[in-house]
């Protein structure tokens, strides 16, 4: 029976799958034709890439058939499938799952291939509709369905299947269906199981989404196919192939297909409703739909893709349900049968026609033939349809254009007539037979007709028509000339629409040439060097000259005495008075009334004898500047005697024509003068001009009044260029007959002014020349120049100005500016005046202001002639010598000649015989000889006694100290003879004493008594009182009492218990912290520290200087074994650190503890994740502080709850007040407490059911009997063959599925509309709630206004009626808002009551539907529930084999609760499935032991791959670190390099420097004020470098130091070589001291600048030898080195604010010390305090132990009522240690308190402190930067 209803179930499958459907015909729209299996008939066109035994046999394994004999069979796919071998398994055999034999046949893919695919190759479109495919093995683990529109030259994707999408296809979205054409990935068909006949069932149009329009193109595309291919990407395997590749392992490994349908019909786009075979198609094949429509719709093609010819008026389109789309037939009015689509013009008619005709017959054209040709218009009497309704045009060939065309229909909106000519572009009238207005010449040959005018717009005039027709000549404006009035008249330019046409050129008169410009920009043609288009501007270095230009300055004039023939004129007779004797009469009257001014009478006669020597012209020269108005030109005047006179000579004229001359003068008296003027030229003029005109013609005298400053004289003269003239002027006093020798006046300067009138713009009586004229006069032009200072010019005369200069000098005159004396070559505008630098005068800047001298690139320098000893301020314009009176000498006449002093009045020196020098200015003698010196040489020089003084003729004797001087046995600095013992007393040098300087001084040692012997400083390191004569030995230098806290042979180390710079006297008491230093390193309170750094050793875990700090996050300092870790949470608290004194941590709010680790006071919870607040009802707990685990709080009785704020249970009344309820209750409660311990009970039985699975015996008998009903139902199957009872429950069991699934889907959307209804209703119940709320509230308001109403009764009747009406007013309204908000058609009310009564009417049309669904598919699921029952034996063998086995079987059926190893269908506590284990033997288990090891392997692969790549990473840190410092290093030896060139250059120069001051001291004829000033510029050298620029290097310097190493080691070792530099700059600074001190002794100064050379030399010898020692340090010092320079007059007082800065660190540190002593002490009386208040703690937690064990005793014990006094008083006791604790505690807290405060403040003070260590640091080491510098310093 089972047999024969598999037969008749898989006839009824092939039979469906292979049977086309009904066609649907066609109705109002579309036609579809039947759908079927697209496979069938197309065997060659379905292909795979891959198939088992298609070269050779195959073999290949069945995963279920592994414990059998036959698990592996051969795969033969070279022929096609046989009946009788069954061996072949090509593709094909998908199409049909059985043979004739009904066997099963399928397709197979090689072994072990995952990317395999399988396509379906479409001779035409179809529609695609759904695809099922089943499978022999495993479905694959991954596949994709895809399809091509284009015969597979492009590929979409259907759908993606895989058994985990989020891993095999992460970038496709793993999720339901949103759209109808959503790309998903599914899970669904992609599982293990089952191992044999999975489907996997793809539709594309899922019927869970709703599809609105199945015609839509976008359904259409989707469903629209030509090929289809299904790519299987990934095979499902049992993990074994993981591990061995081989090929025995992979046989077992491969994809099989039972059948394979694709279900679709042909595609037809809606205009047919069956298809025909292709041709070339074979179509005999049953069930095979082909590929070729029958059309419909004036349709055609292989799918009816296109319209019928001649029915192209609609574009083609598919069918849709109501609309067929039908092509439409063509409209061409009777002249065409043939016609195209054309979508543009479908558009331009909205969408209502495209079709457009081809080859229009009788003279038609256009789109429906509607118009006609060219050369043809419409007869109006005509229709269009006839075949005579175009006529020929008559149009003039001429004019017209295409030979003749006109309009070929009558449109008047357009302006169009039918057969109206069309003309060329420039014709017009109705034949085209005439010109345009503006064009002329119609003709045949021109494409346009006429040719333009071409008349300039711009030049024509308007109104008018612009040209002739015939000649086309045109009408220009005024300025306008031309043909086609397109040029400017001759000196017009810039055509224009102006109403002129042009403007004028207006070019200036002087700079062009003329005015013509040009036509395009206006441009004039300029003389050279003017610019602009007017050529009105000159460039730069150019300018216009004045009209005083030619000015000749009479300094330069040649002087001629009175009776000098040179000069014209007859010279006046001298004076006969005798003015001596008329001084000599002044000078008596002046003695008579001044007989106390003897001295006067000396001056009178020196004036009157120089007056009797002044020359007849002298050069009067006047200072600039100084607020001084400068009335003058040049430097200044000639001072003219009366008679005498100046030659001028002219060669420069610029232009030959007539100049008026000017002269410019002052008079010294109010006298009046006459000038004689003659001019002769050096050749007979030639020019046209001046030719007519003689020299000797030529003779002025002109009166030169003393209240004017100029003359002009009364008529001009003609001066020639090319030709040389000399104008000579006699000057003398006017209308006397005699001539005074003291009779003088200021001739300034001699002018030529052209006379511009001659020239070109201003001659003649032209309009613009007369304007010109009136321009100069209005605006003073000439006389602007006539006096000195010239006022500011009118811009119009700086215009006529350039105009006048253009001429003369044809274009701009240059600047010529001196290069040395000017600032540029640019000069001022007018007149040319160079831009002169300081001191510098005159027009070219090339000559020095009066009273300065050295004209040079820098300008001039004053003269500064001294007032003492010069006879005037002037000096010598080149040296700059001053003149100098008698006696007197230098530069600037300040000094005495040698010999003398005392400047003014020099006098002789007096020296005694011993030199011929003295102080210019003390009288000081100098170069004292025979061993004197003094102010007069009056006394011994060091080293010698005895009394030089002149007139006691002693010499001076060397002094025995003990030996002579310049021996090796002198000591003595000198020595004196004392008068009453006749004994010779030495004073020794620094180390000597003794009469005769024969002993070593305190603080020295040696052999001074021997020849040779010397004393030498005891090498003590400076730590020795050097005035205590046994502070060290004086033979050895042994040191024997070292100050300072020094000790050692040289007092060079620091005490024991000290530290610092012995050298620096900076030994200083260590301040080690005995609570954190080391027990080893201390005796007593003193603790050793390093004896140079100071740093102390400290304790573990114990930091700073003084070992006075806990490290960072510790905490108890002071401990023995150093500080301890804070160890604070890491997630509980804020930081790391604690405090210091109680290593509390800073705990997040809600932990506590000192680590954080708990929760804190009255908190409770798990600190690793949260603490929470107990929050315990004061009122109702026992105390704060709640369970630490559960939160609750402890209550008191009568109080229940978590927080203790809620009645107990046996309690009545509200919290707080709570009442004990009756007694009855406690009867209830017990009753109450035995039914929940039977619920509980019942509960755990329900559990223990749940978990075993296993029933108890007193379960319902009902189960009993359905497991005996199925162990029958299993004894039924067990004798016959399940396998095709089993294929025929899965096949039933997938379309179970599908159906299933599709259900599924239409019970979401009905869920999904009944969610939305709900929640609508829902919402609408909120407003209707809202609603009634609001309705109540206006009741209330109702109601409110009505009591008002009644108590208004009480009132008026006036006032009641109003209000009354008011309130009647307000209630209508309210009544109003009430009644639309809850009656009307739009009234919440109404839509909600709406909204209700649809929704019934919707849950009830949908509920019984939705029973009667959920009922049938309750029975079905019933029935395949019990029918997958049966599958569990078949399970049982493959669970063996897949998860292994460790129980046997029972009855054979695998239990899951027994086995460990699981199996299919099992699953854990986790609800997870399970399979295999560690001890399990199945091939689960040994993957994931081998997926373990690859594992395992991979992470120690990644761990070693990350140790390399930190390797690497730290490998190129340092690399890049090597090449940096590489980097800086080169960058650092350049600057070095550079700078050691430098410095080398800088010596080089300082060497040639001293050697000319050398060879200048050594001349012989050096004179001791060049010496003095010589030696004063030298000692007035300054720094190259200020304080501010020292500060910035220093501060590099300490930057550039930090970074060394080994510093002190490398200054120690350069220490003797440091010493000698300190001895050379010591005398380097006493051969400065004896250059300031030049003053007395001049000679003194060549002495000490060569002891300064030698030292200087020395100091660099020794400087050489430092720095090879210094080479070690970094190449950054040689640098820095060069930057220094002297600032040895600021080291005394360094030295000074060092000593008192030191003295004030001390006074800080000693009080530092007393605050860190004061601290230690607090810190240990802190110690002390907690270490009591921890005792107390813990003996306080021992007597809290004892007294809850006396609590549990007493609890226990009956009887001891006498107990409870005892305990009362240990609870007393214990109360009062708890409160000693805590005052204990609070005290810890003050001092803490206390102590922070002192911290703070040793805080504050270290600080300080710290600042002043850095200050007096950096202090010592710019000093001995400054040490060691100084020895290079030149001064």
């Amino acid at each position: 029976m089972i047999w024969l209803l598999a037969i008749v179930y898989f006839a009824f499958r092939v039979t469906a799958q292979d049977r086309p459907s009904i066609p649907q015909g066609c109705s109002d729209g579309g036609c579809y034709p039947a759908t079927g299996n697209l496979l069938i008939g197309r065997a060659d066109k379905l292909g795979a890439s891959s198939t088992c035994g298609l070269g050779t046999e195959e073999e290949y394994c069945i995963v279920s058939h592994l414990q059998q004999e036959d698990k592996c069979f051969t795969c033969d796919s070279r022929k096609p499938y046989d009946v009788i071998t069954k061996r072949s398994h090509r593709i094909e055999n998908v199409i049909y799952m059985m043979d004739e034999e009904m066997d099963l046949t399928w397709w197979q893919s090689s072994n072990g291939m995952e990317e395999v695919n399988i396509q379906l190759d479409l001779e035409a479109e179809f529609h695609f509709t759904h695809l099922i495919m089943k499978f022999k093995t495993f479905r694959p683990a991954a596949m994709i369905i895809e399809r091509s529109a284009d015969f597979g030259r492009s590929w979409k994707p259907y759908r993606y299947f895989s058994y985990n999408c989020t891993k095999m296809f992460p970038t496709i979205p793993f999720r339901p269906l949103h759209h109808i054409n959503d790309v998903i990935c599914e899970e669904r068909y992609s599982d293990i199981e089952p191992s044999t006949e999975g489907e996997v069932i793809y539709k594309v149009l899922d019927p869970s989404i709703k599809v609105k329009d199945p015609y839509s193109l976008e359904i259409q595309e989707l469903l629209q196919i030509t090929n289809l291919r299904i790519k299987f990407t990934k095979l499902h395997t049992l993990g074994d192939n993981l591990l061995d590749r081989r090929v025995e392992v992979l046989k077992k490994y491969y994809y099989a297909i039972y059948e394979l349908v694709v279900r679709g019909s042909c595609f037809c786009y809606g205009h047919a409703s069956e298809c025909t075979p292709i041709s070339g198609m074979t179509g005999g094949v049953e069930g095979m739909i082909h590929g070729r429509c029958v059309c419909k719709h004036n349709t055609e093609g292989l799918n009816c893709e296109r319209c019928k010819p001649f029915f192209n008026d609609l574009p083609w389109s598919p069918a849709e349900a109501h609309n067929p789309h039908t092509c439409k037939e063509c409209n061409c009015n009777g002249h065409s049968s043939h016609c195209h689509f054309d979508m543009a013009v479908y558009l331009a008619t909205g969408n209502v026609s495209g079709g457009v005709c081809d080859n229009c017959l009788h003279n038609t054209m256009g789109r429906n033939c509607e118009i006609c040709k060219p050369f043809y218009y419409q007869d109006p009497s005509r229709d269009i349809r006839n075949p005579a309704a175009c006529i020929a045009c008559d149009c003039d060939p001429v004019g017209s254009l295409d030979g003749g065309i006109c309009d070929s229909h009558t449109d008047l909106t357009l302006g169009i007539l039918a057969g109206q000519c069309r003309c060329k572009e420039n014709v017009k009238g109705i034949r085209c037979d005439y010109c345009k207005e503006g064009f002329y010449g119609l003709s045949r040959n021109d494409p346009v007709g006429c040719q333009p005018c071409n008349c300039d717009p711009r030049g024509i005039t308007i109104g008018e028509a612009p040209c002739d027709q015939i000649s086309g000549d045109c009408s220009c404006k005024r300025y306008v000339t031309g043909r086609y009035c397109n040029q400017c008249l001759p000196e017009y330019w810039g055509l224009s629409h102006d109403i002129t046409g042009c403007r004028s050129c207006d070019c200036d008169f002087g700079g062009a040439y003329n005015n013509r410009c040009m036509m395009d920009n206006g441009q004039c043609p300029c003389r050279p060097h003017i610019t602009s288009r007017q050529c009105d501007e000159v460039q730069l270095g150019y300018f216009c000259a004045s009209l005083d230009f030619y000015t000749y300055e009479a300094e330069h004039a040649l002087p001629y005495s009175p009776e000098d023939l040179q000069i014209p004129g007859k010279p006046r007779p001298p004076a006969d008075i005798n003015c001596l004797d008329y001084m000599e009469t002044i000078r008596q009257r002046i003695r008579r009334q001044h007989r106390r001014h003897q001295q006067k009478r000396h001056r009178r006669h020196r004036k009157v004898r120089q007056l009797q020597q002044k020359p007849d012209v002298e050069i009067v020269h006047r200072e600039q500047g100084h607020g001084r108005v400068v009335t003058w030109t040049g430097p200044g005047f000639a001072r003219v005697k009366d008679g005498a006179g100046l030659v001028f000579t002219i060669d420069n004229i610029p232009y030959s024509m007539d100049y008026d001359i000017i002269i410019r003068y002052e008079t010294e008296s109010t006298e009046d003068w006459e000038a004689i003027i003659s001019i002769t030229s050096h050749s007979l003029p030639m020019s046209l001009r001046c030719g007519n005109i003689l020299s000797s013609e030529q003779m002025y005298i002109v009166k030169l009044l003393h209240d004017q400053r100029y003359i002009k004289m009364p008529r001009p003269f003609c001066f020639e260029s090319n030709n040389r003239y000399m104008v000579a002027i006699r000057f003398q006093r006017f209308g006397v007959a005699e001539r005074y020798f003291n009779a003088f006046i200021l001739i300034d300067s001699l002018v030529l002014f052209p006379k511009y009138t001659e020239l070109p713009g201003f001659h003649g009586n032209d309009p613009l020349a007369v304007h010109h004229r009136e321009e100069m006069e209005r605006y003073m032009c000439v006389e602007s120049f006539m006096m000195v200072p010239m006022p500011e010019l009118a811009e119009m005369c700086i215009k006529l100005l350039c105009s006048i200069s253009a001429i003369l000098h044809d274009g701009a005159v240059s600047c010529n500016c001196d290069p040395q004396g000017s600032y540029s070559a640019v000069c001022e505008k007018i007149g040319g005046q160079c831009q002169c630098k300081l001191n510098v005068i005159g027009h070219r800047c090339d000559q020095c202001a009066p009273g300065t001298y050295g004209f040079g690139p820098y300008g001039c320098s004053s003269c500064n002639c001294n007032s003492q000893g010069s006879e005037s301020f002037f000096c010598d314009p080149v040296m700059g010598q001053c003149p100098c009176k008698s006696q007197v000498t230098g530069r600037q006449c300040g000094s005495c000649h040698p010999g003398h002093w005392g400047f003014p009045h020099c006098r002789q020196c007096h020296c005694n015989g011993h030199s011929e020098e003295c102080d210019p200015q003390t009288g000081a003698c100098i170069t004292c000889r025979d061993h004197t010196t003094g102010h007069y040489c009056d006394r011994c020089v060091d080293g010698f006694y005895g009394n030089p003084i002149l007139e006691y003729g002693e010499h001076c004797r060397p002094c025995p100290c003990p030996g002579n001087p310049g021996s090796d046995h002198f000591n003595g600095i000198s020595c004196s003879l004392d008068g009453t013992s006749s004994q010779i007393i030495c004073n020794c040098f620094p180390g000597y004493s003794g009469p005769r300087c024969d002993r070593c001084a305190p603080g020295y040692f040696g052999n001074p008594e021997d020849q040779g012997g010397e004393c030498h400083p005891c090498q003590c390191s400076g730590n020795i009182d050097t005035s205590d004569r046994g502070a060290c030995d004086a033979h050895t230098g042994e040191c024997l009492m070292c100050l300072y806290n020094t000790h050692g042979p040289s007092c060079s180390e620091c005490k024991p218990g000290f530290y610092g710079n012995a050298l620096a006297h900076d030994c200083r008491c260590c301040t080690c912290n005995s609570a954190g230093t080391l027990r080893a390193q201390c005796t007593g309170d003193m603790c050793r520290c390093d004896g140079t750094t100071g740093m102390c050793q400290c304790r573990p875990n114990v930091v700073g200087q003084n070992c006075d700090l806990c490290a960072p996050n510790h905490w108890n300092f002071g401990m023995p074994g150093g500080c301890e870790p804070c160890g604070c949470h890491p997630l509980n608290s804020f930081r790391s650190d604690c405090n210091i004194f109680t290593g509390q941590c800073h705990c997040l709010p809600g932990f506590g503890g000192r680590t954080c680790f708990d929760c804190e006071a009255n908190y409770w919870g798990d600190p690793n994740i949260k603490c929470r607040a107990c929050d315990c009802d004061p009122l109702g707990s026992s105390t704060p502080q709640c369970d630490r685990h559960t939160g609750k709080c402890f209550c008191v009785e009568g109080a229940t709850g978590q927080k203790c704020n809620q009645c107990d249970r046996g309690f009545t009344g509200h919290f707080p007040k709570c009442i004990r309820c009756h007694h009855c209750f406690q009867q209830w409660e017990s009753i109450v407490n035995r039914l929940y311990e039977e619920i509980r009970r019942i509960e755990q039985r329900i559990k223990h059911i749940e978990n075993t699975g296993i029933p108890s015996d007193t379960l319902d008998r009902r189960i009993q009997e359905l497991q005996e009903k199925l162990v029958q139902i299993q004894n039924l199957l067990k004798d016959r063959s399940t396998e095709m009872i089993f294929q025929i429950v899965s096949e039933s069991t997938n379309n179970l599925r599908i159906e299933i699934s599709e259900i599924d889907g239409q019970l979401l959307q009905v869920s999904e509309s009944l969610n939305s209804t709900r929640h609508r209703d829902e919402q609408l119940q909120n407003r209707l709630h809202k609603m009634e709320t609001e309705t109540r509230d206006l009741n209330n308001t109702v109601k409110i206004l009505h009591d008002k109403l009644q108590n208004l009764l009480t009132s008026g009747a006036s006032e009641q009626f109003e209000n009354i009406k008011m309130y009647y007013d307000e209630s209508l309204e309210a009544e109003r808002r009430a009644n639309e908000s809850v009656f009307g058609d739009r009234s919440p009310v109404a839509e909600s009551q709406e909204t209700r009564i649809k929704t019934e009417d919707l849950l009830n049309r949908k509920k019984n539907e939705f029973h009667r669904t959920m009922t049938a598919h309750t029975k079905t699921l019933k029935e395949l529930q019990n029918k997958t029952k049966d599958l569990d034996s078949n399970l049982n063998h493959l669970n063996e084999k897949v998860c292994g086995s460790m129980n046997k079987k029972k009855n054979g059926k695998h239990n899951c609760t027994t086995d460990p190893c699981g199996g299919a269908g099992c699953r854990d506590e986790f609800n997870k499935r399970k399979c295999g284990g560690e001890t399990c033997n199945g091939t689960v288990s040994s993957a994931f032991k081998a997926l373990k090891v690859v594992q395992n392997k991979s992470s120690e692969i990644e761990a070693i791959a990350d140790r390399l790549s930190d390797v690497e990473k730290e490998l190129r840190n340092i690399k890049m670190i090597a090449e940096e410092a590489k980097s800086q290093t080169q960058n650092t030896l350049k600057k070095a390099q550079t700078t050691k060139d430098e410095i080398d250059e800088s010596n080089q120069k300082l060497k040639e420097f001293l050697k000319k001051i050398k060879d200048f001291l050594n001349e012989e004829g050096a004179d001791p004020k060049n010496i003095e000033l010589v030696s004063r510029l030298v000692l007035n050298i300054s720094l190259p470098v200020t304080s501010g620029n020292l500060s910035e290097i220093i501060r590099q310097i300490r930057e550039s130091i930090s970074s060394l190493g080994n510093v002190d080691q490398i200054l120690n070792s350069t220490a003797k070589h440091l010493k000698q530099a300190q001895d050379l700059l010591n005398e380097a600074n006493d051969a400065k001291s004896r250059a300031e001190d030049i003053k007395e002794v001049v000679n003194d100064t060549k002495l000490a600048l060569e002891t300064a050379q030698m030292s200087i030399d020395e100091a660099n010898r020794t400087l050489k030898k430092a720095q090879k020692n210094i080479k070690g340090i970094n190449k950054t010092t040689e640098m820095i080195q060069s930057k220094f320079q002297n600032i040895s007059t600021k080291q005394m007082d360094a030295m000074k604010r060092l000593s008192d800065l030191a003295k004030n660190v001390d006074l800080l540190q000693n009080n530092t010390d007393l605050n860190r002593l004061k601290a230690s002490k607090a810190n240990i009386s802190a110690e002390n305090a907690m270490m009591e208040v921890n005792s107390l703690n813990e003996d306080f937690q021992e007597i809290n132990r004892k007294f809850k064990e006396l609590n549990k005793t007493i609890g226990g014990t009956e009887g001891m009522g006498d107990l409870s006094s005892r305990v009362n008083k240990v609870k007393e006791e214990a109360e009062e240690l708890l409160r000693a604790a805590n005052k204990k505690i609070k005290n810890v807290e003050d001092l803490e308190r206390k102590f922070k405060m002192n911290e703070e403040k040793m805080q504050q003070q270290a600080k300080i402190l710290k600042e002043l260590e850095t200050t007096i640091i950096n202090i010592r080491e710019m000093i001995h930067n400054n040490m060691t510098h100084y020895s290079s310093c030149t001064s």
